[in-house]
C-alpha cells in the first residue's frame, strides 16, 4: 500500500524551505519580483523563465513551482474552506463528480454527487472529483495568490499577461485515489500546480487536427462542451507528464487532456486564463458553426486574417461583448442571431427570381 503524505507531512529537505514563510493569519507579505526567488515568496523559480518565453499561449510545457505543501491548500484547509463556502449558500463555485476509470468517459455522463460535504469529507475513501472553482472569490488570501501567478508568469514570459487577461479563475481540484479525469478542452489556457499526491497527465497538440478535429471545435464553441471525442487510435500523440508536488504543466487554449490520479488524494491548483485573442477565434468558430448549419462551407480560422476580423466583429456586435467567463462565451453566440440567419436564408429561398 502506498505511504500518503499529507499537505502537513513534509520531508526535512523541504521544511528548512517551509520555514520563515507563513504567520498566523497565512501566508506572508510578499514581493512579486524574482530575482531572489525564494520559496512563497515568489511562485515560480527563475530559471523557468525559457520555458515560459516560449511556450506560453503556444505549447504545452512543464515547470518547477513553489505552491507545495503551501498551507492553504493543505486538505482540512480546503475542506473549511467547503464549509465555509456551503455555510453561505453559495454552492456555485462547488461541484463533485463520482469519477470512472476511462478517459473516454464524459463529464456529463459522470454521476452528480449532491452532497458535496460528503464527497469532500470522504475524498480519500471514495472515487470522487471535486472541484471548487472561483477560489480566489471566496477568499482574499487565494486571490493574492491568482494575482501573483499571473504577474509572475507575465514576467516570466516577457508578456503583458495581466493587461491582455479579459477574465481568468483559480480552480482547486481534489481528486480521489486513482480515478481519472475524463478526456476534455477548454477554451483558456491554463497553468496546473500539483500541490499534494501524484497524478499522471496526458497532453495533446491543440493544433494537430488528426487528434481535435474543426467540427469538434466548432460545436464546442457553440455550447457543447463535451464535443471532444477520446479515440484510443491517436493516444500516441499524446505527451505523458509525471506530476509531484512542485512540479506543473501549462496547456495552451483548446489543448485535449486527460488525467490519471496516482494511489493517494491529489490536490492541484488550476488557473484558467482567458485573452481576447482567443474570444476572437471563438467568435469565428462560432460564426462558422450557424454559417455551415446554413449550407455554406467556411474556412477555419487562420487562413484569412480579414474573413477572421468581419466574423468576430459581426458576432461581437450581436452577442455580449465582454464575457467573464466560459459560460456567458459559449452564450454569446446568441439564439436569437441564430434564428435571424435561418430567416434570412428562408426569405432568400422564396423571394422570386
Amino acid at each position: 500500500m502506498a505511504h500518503c503524505r499529507t499537505s502537513t507531512d513534509v520531508t526535512d529537505r523541504n521544511a528548512s524551505d517551509l520555514g520563515r514563510r507563513t504567520s498566523a493569519n497565512g501566508p506572508v507579505a510578499h514581493s512579486t519580483a524574482l530575482s531572489e526567488g525564494k520559496p512563497w515568496q515568489s511562485i515560480f523559480p527563475p530559471t523557468q523563465a525559457a520555458s515560459f518565453a516560449l511556450g506560453l499561449n503556444q505549447r504545452h510545457f512543464a515547470f518547477r513551482h513553489y505552491l507545495a505543501n503551501h498551507p492553504l491548500f493543505a486538505v482540512p484547509q480546503l475542506l473549511e474552506l467547503h464549509e465555509r463556502i456551503l455555510a453561505r449558500g453559495e454552492r456555485g463555485g462547488l461541484a463533485a463528480w463520482e469519477a470512472q476509470l476511462s478517459p473516454s468517459k464524459k463529464y456529463g455522463q459522470l454521476p452528480k454527487q449532491e452532497d458535496i460535504r460528503k464527497a469532500a469529507w470522504g475524498i480519500s475513501e471514495g472515487r470522487s472529483l471535486l472541484r471548487l472553482s472561483g477560489a480566489h472569490e471566496f477568499d482574499p488570501r487565494y486571490k493574492e495568490i491568482h494575482d501573483r501567478i499571473l504577474d509572475e508568469a507575465g514576467v516570466l514570459s516577457e508578456f503583458p499577461l495581466r493587461q491582455k487577461v479579459t477574465w481568468s479563475s483559480m480552480t482547486i481540484l481534489l481528486s480521489s485515489p486513482g480515478v481519472i479525469t475524463p478526456y476534455h478542452i477548454d477554451h483558456q489556457s491554463n497553468l496546473l500546480f500539483q500541490i499534494q499526491g501524484e497524478k499522471d497527465i496526458w497532453l495533446f497538440d491543440p493544433k494537430d487536427r488528426s487528434v481535435l478535429t474543426e467540427d469538434e471545435v466548432e460545436r464546442y464553441y457553440a455550447g457543447s462542451v463535451n464535443a471532444a471525442e477520446y479515440r484510443e487510435a491517436v493516444q500516441p500523440a499524446a505527451h505523458r507528464y509525471q506530476l509531484k508536488p512542485g512540479l506543473g504543466v501549462h496547456n495552451p487554449s483548446l489543448g485535449p487532456h486527460w488525467v490519471k490520479n496516482g494511489p493517494c488524494v491529489s490536490v492541484s491548483v488550476s488557473l484558467n486564463f482567458s485573452l481576447g485573442e482567443l474570444e476572437a477565434r471563438a467568435r469565428v468558430y462560432q460564426m462558422n458553426r450557424y454559417l455551415r448549419r446554413l449550407g455554406f462551407s467556411p474556412r477555419p480560422p487562420g487562413h484569412s486574417i480579414l474573413r477572421d476580423r468581419l466574423k468576430s466583429e459581426m458576432m461581437k456586435l450581436m452577442s455580449k461583448r465582454h464575457s467573464k467567463n466560459l459560460d456567458e462565451l459559449l452564450d454569446s453566440m446568441p439564439r436569437r442571431f441564430a434564428g435571424r440567419l435561418r430567416a434570412a436564408s428562408a426569405r432568400s429561398r422564396a423571394a422570386p427570381n
